[in-house]
């Protein structure tokens, strides 16, 4: 197994190192840069558990990292914690092949603004000149050079995957909870901000770093060498329709999973019957306009018709509206989320082509992997996710992003 007795798990946290006195807001950007692009990141603001500090900083060290990254700032050379405890351990885990160790710098060539200044970090911690020499530098002065680090990083957590042989790839998906939560020997995990203090929809910040992600999955799943992908976590619901949509059923990611909270495992396989829904269509009197769309399926009865309050107060933005419910006040099964997604695609597709229109106005009560799975088979149309926001009994849905996959550059196409 690659990194066997050298503390190398290739599928472990990345390290950051770094100096706080000027270093601590680039080192939060660089952290926040891997979570989003699917590296879990052990990071001292939010990782470090108490006690001493050398003594557990050598602890994290030696539980199985997959790499890390040294941010070089000016003030780096008066850090023994950096240069004594945090460096030599580094550099020899860096001699094994699954670990990667980069350099993202601050520090610019003398009278060269905007050039790297290479032999920086060897001078800082007082290194034998060329320490750092075989190390991918990246420049901290570039606007999306925390994204550029992050990049790297994640790609080789896939050529490790294919390396490793592991024919599933599990993505662990947070919108919700704690960036630092992630789950060891997980190959990508995702972590967005979570919504603000006191609402319950996603953050404005949430969406453009998971765009980026989405936009790049597949490429990823292809690195990986993975025959199949895994989803787990606890996402919005919007934000698991984007990923779905992402690896559309017609792509070549192959069949995708979803883990629910409980540990089952739902499959697009059609083995069973579709669950009955009930079906209601309303003409709403503004032709080629959207189609607003409404798919419940949660047994519990909402307290407010949010739905129906929006529909009111924008009598005239929608050509039509469909309300899809469970006939049963039941919970779904995975033997029949696959005929019942596919089921419920189909009649959203007729729907809309009926009122002359591809865009649809989606609002989601589901399950998270009937949203993930829904994803899927909405190529071609434009979807515009909604996501409740308020307190109970007194919610409202705002639109969040629009999805449209097929076109290329990834399915988030706008975000609001």
């Amino acid at each position: 197994m690659p990194g066997a007795g050298s503390g190398v798990d290739p599928l472990g946290p990345v390290f950051i190192s770094y100096r706080s006195s000027d270093g601590a807001d680039l080192a939060y950007k660089v952290a926040r840069a891997l979570r989003c692009a699917g590296a879990p990141v052990w990071h001292d603001q939010e990782d470090l558990p108490p006690g001493d500090t050398r003594t557990r900083l050598q602890e994290a060290l030696a539980r199985g990292l997959s790499g890390a990254v040294l941010v070089v700032t000016p003030e780096i050379e008066h850090s023994s914690v950096v240069r004594d405890v945090e460096l030599p351990e580094l550099l020899r885990l860096h001699t094994d092949p699954d670990f990667i160790f980069v350099v993202a710098s601050t520090l610019e060539r003398a009278g060269q603004p905007g050039r790297l200044d290479f032999d920086a970090p060897d001078r800082l911690l007082a290194q034998p000149p060329d320490t750092f020499k075989w190390l991918k530098q990246f420049p901290l002065f570039e606007p999306d050079s925390c994204e550029k680090v992050a990049e790297r990083i994640v790609r080789r957590r896939m050529d490790s995957h294919r390396r490793l042989g592991e024919e599933t790839l599990v993505i662990d998906l947070q919108t919700r909870s704690s960036p630092q939560a992630f789950t060891n020997q997980t190959a990508l995990v995702v972590r967005t901000p979570p919504p603000k203090e006191g609402f319950r929809a996603p953050s404005p910040e949430t969406w453009p770093p998971l765009r980026s992600f989405l936009a790049a999955l597949p490429a990823l799943v292809e690195a990986s060498g993975a025959k199949r992908v895994l989803l787990r976590g606890g996402a919005h619901l919007s934000a698991a329709f984007a990923l779905g949509a992402a690896l559309p059923a017609t792509g070549r990611a192959g069949p995708l999973a979803v883990e629910d909270q409980n540990q089952v495992v739902w499959e697009a396989l059609e083995t069973g019957a579709p669950a009955e829904l009930t079906v209601d269509e309303k003409d709403l009197g503004s032709p080629r306009r959207p189609v607003a769309v409404l798919v419940d399926l949660v047994p519990t009865i909402p307290p407010t018709d949010a739905f129906g309050e929006l529909l009111e107060s924008r009598t005239t933005d929608y050509s039509a509206s469909l309300r899809m419910r469970l006939a049963q006040p039941r919970r779904l099964v995975p033997e029949e989320i696959g005929a019942t997604t596919a089921a419920i695609a189909s009649l959203i597709r007729n729907f809309a082509g009926r009122h002359d229109t591809n865009e649809i106005h989606l609002f989601l009560r589901t399950p998270f992997p009937a949203a993930v799975l829904l994803g899927r088979l909405f190529n071609t149309l434009r979807v515009t996710l909604y996501e409740l926001e308020g307190s109970v009994g007194r919610s409202q849905y705002l639109p969040a992003i629009t999805v449209s996959s097929g076109l290329g550059g990834g399915p988030i196409v706008a975000i609001f």
